[in-house]
């Protein structure tokens, strides 16, 4: 059960800014701002130690895998093949290629043989102690989701009891389970209604939530400067910037936040309370707020829910508490209010649901709630983690299902692939094994000074395109010579563009979901 922005998904607001600050060329995936990562010492798939600077006046590509994923990681590498096949002999003696495991405990050096051998990837692929590894995901500022690999690895099928989920009833009483996943945004909109903040942001269709305005102070049409998203690292113990989309920076691993004005401050920020999430705000005069969430209610778990599986809902704030008012094209205003979304909580003693007698945000801490219309007898509503395991036709009975919503797709087991019309069946198949998209993760272009410069995020990039920005970056660091090719970059466009959809306004003490 993992939310469909598990590891890493869309493209955040400052990044695409910082695209726009002139480069000597521009850059087709998304350009970044950092200084350089830190050395390290792994060992690689033929148990020999290896160090960055073993590569040293190289351009570096690092993509992060790990070798039970079973969908984005062998596609990613797949693509690095082609990369590695396509790029220009004059520029190829200029690159190199490793794959950092995000999985030590299972990725072993013998395991990392296996799986380049079966895939045919000639360059390093590197692990190490957890303690060395967590250290350098940090230093490549990479959030690793323990639970996104845990889902894809488990031998057990169905519920993770462990994790908060939202059951969800429609007029027609079809029923769905939509996992807890809170992100940066949610967390964002949770303070913002806290601390009484107006909220201007534009959703793009591809990159997801752009933040423009906060109480009133809105970016420059002239972009003069951004809003920058800051997270804070537990084990640097300081704030970096964030290398994805506030859509894809998940809870907990970044539960202290900031918004920072690009030409504000960013030192003005303090070390937040490490008990409880919080979002802190830079001003560009330098003032700052800060907004502390001590207290997890049903509001949040049930905005967390809807947007997570990309459900429209809209939940308006009141006199007597946020309440929910549609789902989807499902409104009872639309039937006279002749019916309404009732609120349920799962008595885990008697091993039922019952409807709730207060609101949603007087419920602390649920573990589940059900929204179904008030006509629901309570009984028919499906317990937690039924809709797997007690249905034995889900994926044929050959893998289990990953994802909510419209993201929701089969994990088929060995020997077991997608037919061509569907991601929820799993079929036989006798031909060697098809990889197929589920989740993402980012695959980074460092300069010869060990600096991040480009990012590509997810595994639906192309070849050629990757293959350019290498090649134009090795131009850059003059390592090759030749003509300065001096194009806007495709990046910068979209920056511009993005940011000029008009902001949606959230009012003062209420927060909309987006249609």
């Amino acid at each position: 059960m993992v939310s469909k922005r598990a590891l890493i998904a869309t493209l955040v607001i400052s990044m695409l800014f910082a695209s726009t600050i002139p480069t000597t060329t521009a850059y087709k995936g998304y350009q970044l701002s950092r200084g350089p990562v830190d050395d390290f010492t792994l060992t690689n798939q033929d148990n020999e130690q290896m160090n960055l600077t073993d590569f040293r006046g190289d351009v570096i590509v690092v993509a992060f895998i790990f070798t039970k994923c079973p969908d984005v990681c062998p596609i990613i590498t797949q693509l690095l093949r082609s990369v590695d096949d396509g790029l220009n002999e004059d520029y190829q003696e200029h690159v190199s290629i490793i794959s950092i495991s995000v999985d030590p405990d299972y990725d072993t050096p013998e395991v990392l043989k296996e799986y380049t051998e079966l895939h045919g990837a000639e360059w390093p692929h590197l692990t190490g102690d957890i303690e060395d590894m967590e250290e350098i995901w940090s230093s490549f500022g990479l959030v690793v989701q323990k639970n996104v690999i845990d889902a894809h690895i488990g031998e057990i099928n169905g519920h993770q009891s462990e994790d908060a989920t939202v059951v969800f009833v429609n007029k027609s009483g079809v029923a769905i389970e939509l996992m807890n996943t809170p992100t940066a945004w949610s967390t964002t909109k949770f303070a913002a209604h806290e601390a009484e903040w107006e909220l201007n942001y534009s959703v793009h269709a591809q990159y997801g939530t752009m933040l423009s305005g906060i109480d009133g102070i809105d970016v420059p049409e002239d972009y003069s400067w951004y809003w920058k998203l800051m997270t804070f690292n537990k084990s640097s113990e300081m704030w970096e910037e964030s290398m994805v989309g506030v859509d894809s920076v998940e809870h907990p691993q970044s539960k202290n936040i900031a918004w920072v004005s690009s030409q504000a401050n960013e030192s003005l920020l303090n070390v937040p309370d490490m008990d409880n999430s919080s979002v802190s705000v830079v001003f560009p005069d330098n003032t700052t707020a800060h907004q502390q969430i001590t207290q997890s209610n049903g509001w949040h778990l049930t905005s967390s829910a809807f947007d997570g599986a990309s459900i429209n809902f809209s939940a308006p704030d009141s006199q007597y508490g946020h309440y929910l008012e549609s789902v989807g094209e499902e409104n009872p205003a639309d039937d006279n209010y002749s019916w309404w979304w009732e609120l349920h909580e799962f008595n885990d003693t008697a091993m039922a649901w019952e409807a709730s007698t207060v609101g949603m945000d007087s419920i602390l801490n649920p573990p589940y709630l059900a929204w179904a219309p008030n006509s629901t007898d309570d009984s028919t509503i499906p317990i937690p983690g039924s809709f797997i395991e007690d249905d034995q036709e889900v994926c044929d009975g050959h893998g289990w299902e990953m994802g909510s919503g419209a993201g929701k797709h089969c994990m088929c087991d060995d020997g077991y692939e997608w037919p061509e019309d569907t991601m929820l069946s799993c079929v036989e198949v006798d031909v060697e094994e098809e990889y197929y998209v589920g989740h993402s993760t980012t695959t980074l272009i460092l300069d010869t000074k060990r600096k991040p410069v480009i990012a590509w995020t997810g595994d639906s990039w192309s070849p050629e395109e990757f293959i350019d920005d290498i090649e134009s970056l090795v131009e850059d660091e003059g390592l090759v010579e030749t003509e300065s090719k001096g194009i806007p970059g495709f990046t910068a466009i979209v920056s511009i563009a993005a940011i000029s959809i008009a902001a949606i306004r959230i009012g003062r003490k209420q927060i909309s979901n987006n249609e």
